[in-house]
């Protein structure tokens, strides 16, 4: 298992080998889109990832592509900040959100191919830095209800993105391209080996023979534009993951002039199956439960620092309120302390400009006139009295 931050940079890969079947040639391809498929906009589990290229939502941060989808990032950049994938099901990607992807795991296993060199174990996981709901339970189907799958012909659907028909070459990466959606039966090694052998399709430089589904134009087929889709069978409303799309061989790939030729047979698809992988789920669910920990302990001690921030802000406000409290109470104290003093002050004053009064009155001598008859007579003193036989005029 690696785990991936950083991603190398993007080389288109096209396997050149040709095949001739009943005098027709068709070449063995990436798998990257839908033609003639049918419209699966609003599909809870289709992910457009950034490039053009598609990938399952397996749970609220979990996304499965093809290993190979990964060639496109930069190996000297921070996957974070060039990765990233669409809300699932939609079918315009202009301005809607994007969520980061901080991480890849792919196998130790894993060979890209050659002209001469299968690919083996094209498969990746994805970490997304954030939650996307998840409104469908899909779970890896393991072995045996892989060859149930393949014995009753269970019906094997894929979702993806990408060119559709010939004219979307025009235009490989349009904005506005809805998720499509192919049909097929899904085969066991064995199957696989009895179909070659019946069709003469087997790729010669095929070290081992893996799981595949068979799929035709009536009901869609890979093209162009779609690697990392997965393969699911629905039952009892759980998708059960069989495999990744990445690999096929005889499709009409989305020819520019409109044409169509597929291999006798039908088209095919082929794939490691994903209950291989399921300790590289494993590891991916162990990352995003830390990841979610560490934003858990994260949120708290955002929590807990913003109480504490709250705490000292409130308390700082009750200190400077009581502060001026204090020295309002303070202010209003010496306002009456001094109006008390000049009260004090000028009653005093008054007090003893009283007695100055009084004591003035005291020693003041006072003029009155006195009469008797005609005759008349003034007396000074301090409580002046007339004389006798005189009457105060």
């Amino acid at each position: 298992m690696r785990i991936i931050t950083r991603l190398y940079r993007y080389r288109p890969i096209i396997l050149l080998l040709a095949v001739s079947i009943s005098c027709t040639s068709f070449s063995i391809s990436n798998a990257e889109a839908v033609e003639f498929g049918q419209d699966a906009t609003g599909d809870t589990n289709a992910i457009y990832i950034q490039g053009k290229t598609s990938g399952y939502l397996y749970s609220d941060r979990i996304v499965i592509t093809a290993a190979h989808v990964l060639d496109q990032y930069d190996l000297n950049r921070p996957l974070e900040n060039q990765a990233f994938v669409y809300l699932p099901g939609i079918s315009n990607t202009i301005n809607a959100k994007q969520i980061p992807i901080v991480s890849a795991i792919i196998p130790k296993t894993y060979l890209k191919s050659t002209s001469t060199v299968q690919f083996k174990d094209d498969i990746a996981i994805l970490i997304l830095k954030e939650n996307i709901p998840v409104t469908v339970k899909t779970q890896i189907a393991s072995q045996d209800q892989m060859e149930r799958f393949a014995n009753e012909k269970a019906i094997v659907q894929m979702i993806g993105y990408g060119m559709q028909n010939g004219q979307d070459q025009i235009n490989p990466k349009n904005e506005t391209r809805a998720p499509q959606k192919l049909l097929g039966y899904l085969y066991t090694p064995q199957m696989m080996t009895n179909h070659y052998n019946t069709y003469q399709t087997r790729p010669p430089f095929w070290s081992n023979i893996e799981y595949g589904v068979i799929e035709n134009q009536t009901t869609g087929t890979i093209c162009s534009g779609d690697s990392g889709s997965g393969f699911f069978v629905e039952e009892n409303s759980i998708r059960y993951y069989v495999g990744t799309a990445g690999n096929g061989l005889g499709h009409s790939n989305c020819k520019v002039d409109g044409t169509v030729q597929y291999a006798n047979g039908g088209a095919i698809d082929w794939f490691a199956p994903a209950y291989k992988f399921l300790d590289l789920i494993n590891s991916a669910e162990k990352i995003v439960a830390e990841q979610k920990q560490k934003e858990l302990q994260k949120l708290e001690a955002e929590r807990i620092a913003a109480e504490l921030k709250a705490k000292q802000e409130a308390d700082a406000k009750a200190a400077a309120e009581l502060k001026a409290k204090q020295e309002a109470d303070a202010k209003a104290a010496a306002e009456l302390k001094a109006k008390q003093e000049a009260d004090a002050k000028a009653a005093a004053e008054l007090k003893a400009k009283q007695e100055a009064d009084a004591q003035a009155s005291l020693t003041k001598k006072v003029t009155i006139t006195c009469f008797k008859g005609k005759s008349l007579k003034t007396v000074t003193a301090v409580k002046p009295v007339c004389p006798k036989g005189y009457k105060k005029k």
